[in-house]
């Protein structure tokens, strides 16, 4: 009797301790799978660089990246932005130019030509003046002014073996002063004039006289050649000078016609041409 119950007790006592275990299993394997770790599986560890407030080297780039058109490591422009393009439409340098003014030439000057500076005054009796006058125009490009006389001379008037004809008469009073009948004209713009003339009585006729009073050639540089068969031209250069004292009065040329090879040599020995 005693025996079956000590056997009873011993089932009844291990049956007990079975059930608790397998409680305390199911237990503990319930809170694993309920509860999650607090540290992540497989995750690396940040705290060194979090602590050193430093964000993770792969979430920030070494170097910025250049912005969208603006290429990387272009020189600062002009403004001096650091790759702000460039306008094209203008120079990054304003060039010189000779007037001071930017993409504008220079304003181009009108030529000067010699021949507006140099004008043929003359007169010519005959025609023999005139055709040189006309040459030495033609050689210079000068411009060609003729004394007219206000009364023209016949040939009865230039009769010189007639103490009476009007030639005569003129040549004998030096205050003579037969009146022009061209129009008058401006010589302020000419640098050189070229003063020609027949020869009267070896010297200048009159009417050059007239000229020589009505116009200033102060500043001016003159060149006076003659028409004659024998007579110099050297008083009536005297009579030049005396009239234009301010004026530069060169040695003046004799011509026996416009063909006259000396004429050319005398332009060009003057700087004329």
């Amino acid at each position: 009797m005693i025996t079956v119950f000590c056997l009873l007790f011993s089932l009844t006592a291990c049956g007990a301790g079975s059930g608790t275990n397998g409680n305390t299993e199911h237990s503990s394997t319930q809170s694993q799978i309920e509860t999650p770790s607090s540290e992540p599986v497989n995750m690396p560890d940040t705290s060194v660089a979090e602590s050193a407030g430093e964000s993770p080297a792969a979430e920030e780039p070494t170097e910025e990246p250049a912005s969208a058109g603006e290429p990387a490591g272009e020189p600062a422009s002009a403004e001096g932005h650091i790759g702000e393009p460039v306008s094209t439409a203008e120079p990054l340098e304003e060039p010189d130019s000779a007037a001071g003014t930017v993409d504008k030439p220079a304003p181009i000057a009108e030529p000067t030509e010699e021949a507006a500076k140099t004008l043929v005054v003359y007169f010519s009796a005959t025609g023999n003046t005139k055709a040189v006058a006309e040459e030495i125009g033609r050689l210079t490009g000068a411009d060609l002014y003729e004394i007219v006389p206000a009364v023209p001379y016949t040939n009865e008037d230039l009769n010189y073996n007639d103490n009476n004809c009007r030639a005569n008469q003129e040549m004998n009073d030096a205050s003579a002063r037969p009146a022009i009948g061209s129009e008058a004209i401006d010589i302020s713009s000419y640098d050189t004039v070229f003063i020609g003339h027949p020869i009267w009585w070896g010297t200048t006729p009159r009417i050059i006289n007239t000229f020589l009073d009505t116009y200033d050639l102060s500043g001016k540089t003159v060149l006076p050649f003659c028409t004659s068969g024998s007579s110099g031209i050297s008083q009536a250069v005297s009579v030049i000078r005396s009239a234009e004292p301010d004026a530069d009065v060169r040695d003046g040329l004799r011509a026996s016609g416009a063909n006259d090879s000396s004429i050319e040599n005398w332009i060009a020995n003057n700087g004329i041409v």
